[in-house]
């Protein structure tokens, strides 16, 4: 085997690998999202806690 098609399939195998943990982590994270849940907190909500009229500034 020479040097060229020896580094080509270094190359080949590192990004064929590279995607395979990708998809590997992006399924591992959705999996985390699903399990975590959480309420989710809405903005009106959010104002009623604080007890403010906007919680952000605005620029003016």
């Amino acid at each position: 085997m020479n040097l060229l098609s020896f580094l080509s399939f270094i190359i080949l195998a590192i990004t064929l690998l590279t995607m395979v943990f990708g998809v590997i982590a992006y399924f591992l994270y959705k999996a985390r999202e699903k399990k975590k849940g959480g309420a989710e907190l809405t903005y009106e909500q959010a104002l009623e806690h604080e007890q403010a009229e906007m919680i952000f500034f605005t620029r003016g």
